[in-house]
C-alpha cells in the first residue's frame, strides 16, 4: 500500500494492556482483539505500531521487550504480543509491525545510556540487540512515542548518537526497517537534523492540540511529516469521523509557500472503550485513500465492526437507472458513542456509484429499522 499520496500508508496502534469490553480477554469472542479478526480490520492497516515497549537489560548492553501487564485468564502481555503478530499477518500478510516505545516510567529509551558511559557504544548495542529482537519476532522497525519522561531525561546529544546509530544499522540489513517518530509537541531535547535523516517519517500527535506550525518551525522537515489522528471520545474536528480527517489530510500542507503531501495517517488506536467506533472508521478512512475500483461493495465488514448500528439516513442517486446509493449508520452501543460525547456513534460510508441522477435522502428515525429491501426492474 504505497503510492505517491501517504507513501507510509494508513497506519494505528494497538494498545496491548486494555481489555475491552471489561473482563473479556483477548480470546473471548466478544473482545476488541478478536472483532479485529472477525471483521478483517487488519486489512486496512499498513503498519501497526504494538504499544508500549520497554528497555531492558541484555546480554551486552540493553534491548527491548513488551510491557509487563496481565489479563483475564492468566494471559500476559507477551502472550497477547504473539497472538497479535500471529493473527493480524494471518488477516493481512503484507502488514507491517512497529514496536511502539514507552515514554514514561524508568524504562524508556532514555534508559539505555548510563551516567559517564560511552554513549556511542550503548547505542551501538542497543541497535544490533533491537535488530536481533525485531527478527526474532518477525517485527518492522521501532516507533518513538515522544513525550514524558523519555523527552526530560534524554540529552539532544544522546538523541543524535542513538536514532542516527539506528538508523544506520537499520540500513545495514538486507531487508527494510523502519523508524518512525511520533512527537506530541517539539522538545529542546529533540536534535531535529538527526529527525530529518534518520527517521522515515514523522507522525505528530495533533489530537494533543500542537499545530503542525509548531513542528515545521522547531525544524523537522515538511517532508517528513504524517498525519496523527485520533478518534475517541471528546475530540473535536477535524478528528470526529474518518470523512474529517480525509478532508484535512488529502490535499496535504503549504509550508513557505510550497505544497507538501502528508507521508501517512498514524491513528490512536484500535481498542480503547470506543473500540467499535475507532476499527470501523479507521476502516472507512482506509475506504477514502484506496477506493473501489468497481461499482460492487460490500460494507458488511465496517458495519460488523460498528457494532451493526442501524441505517439512518439514506441517499439515493437515480434518473432512469439507480446510479449510487450511501448510507448514514448510527449506533448507540456502549462501544461506538463516536467523539463528541452524545453516546452515539455516526457513521457514514462511502457513496457506491456514480454521480449521475437526482440525488434524494431519506432520514429514517433511529428507533425503526429497515427490515426488509425490495425492489424491480425494467417498466
Amino acid at each position: 500500500m504505497k503510492n505517491s499520496q501517504f507513501p507510509y500508508g494508513i497506519n494505528a496502534w494497538i494498545f496491548l494492556n486494555e481489555d475491552e469490553p471489561p473482563k473479556t480477554n483477548y480470546n473471548s469472542p466478544d473482545s476488541c482483539f478478536q472483532s479485529l479478526i472477525k471483521y478483517k480490520v487488519y486489512n486496512s492497516v499498513t503498519s501497526l505500531g504494538i504499544a508500549f515497549f520497554e528497555v531492558v537489560p541484555a546480554t551486552k548492553g540493553s534491548t527491548i521487550k513488551i510491557g509487563d501487564s496481565s489479563h483475564p485468564g492468566g494471559l500476559t502481555n507477551q502472550d497477547y504480543l504473539n497472538f497479535v503478530l500471529r493473527d493480524a499477518r494471518q488477516v493481512n500478510p503484507n502488514i507491517k509491525f512497529l514496536a511502539t516505545m514507552v515514554y514514561s516510567g524508568e524504562n524508556t529509551l532514555a534508559s539505555i545510556f548510563s551516567p559517564g558511559g560511552n554513549e556511542q557504544e550503548e547505542a551501538t548495542n542497543f541497535a544490533n540487540n533491537l535488530v536481533v529482537y525485531l527478527k526474532d519476532n518477525g517485527m518492522n522497525g521501532l516507533d518513538v512515542d515522544w513525550e514524558g519522561n523519555v523527552s526530560t531525561r534524554m540529552t539532544q546529544s544522546q538523541f543524535k548518537v542513538l536514532f542516527s546509530t539506528i538508523r544506520s544499522v537499520f540500513d545495514q540489513q538486507q531487508v527494510k526497517y523502519y523508524l518512525s517518530f511520533t512527537p506530541a509537541w517539539p522538545t529542546s531535547s529533540i536534535d531535529y537534523p538527526t529527525v530529518n535523516s534518520a527517521f522515515d517519517f514523522v507522525s505528530p500527535q495533533f489530537y494533543d492540540g500542537t499545530p503542525l506550525s509548531s513542528f515545521i518551525n522547531a525544524g523537522i522537515s515538511p517532508e517528513k511529516i504524517g498525519y496523527g489522528a485520533q478518534f475517541e471520545p471528546g475530540n473535536a474536528a477535524p478528528n470526529t469521523s474518518a470523512q474529517q480527517v480525509w478532508s484535512k489530510v488529502s490535499n496535504g500542507f503549504t509550508s513557505n509557500g510550497t505544497s507538501y503531501e502528508y507521508q501517512n495517517i498514524f491513528m490512536w488506536r484500535l481498542n480503547s472503550g470506543n473500540f467499535q467506533f475507532e476499527q470501523a472508521q479507521f476502516m472507512i478512512l482506509n475506504q477514502l485513500f484506496n477506493p473501489l475500483t468497481s461499482n460492487i461493495f460490500d460494507d458488511t465488514s465496517i458495519v460488523g465492526a460498528a457494532g451493526n448500528p442501524n441505517i439512518t439516513q439514506m441517499t439515493i442517486r437515480s434518473g432512469d437507472v439507480l446510479d449510487a446509493i450511501q448510507t448514514v449508520n448510527t449506533g448507540t452501543g456502549a462501544y461506538n458513542t463516536g467523539t463528541q460525547g452524545n453516546n452515539r456513534g455516526v457513521f457514514t460510508l462511502l457513496q457506491h456509484g456514480g454521480n449521475s441522477g437526482v440525488a434524494q435522502t431519506i432520514d429514517i428515525p433511529l428507533n425503526d429499522p429497515i427490515v426488509a429491501v425490495s425492489g424491480y426492474t425494467g417498466m
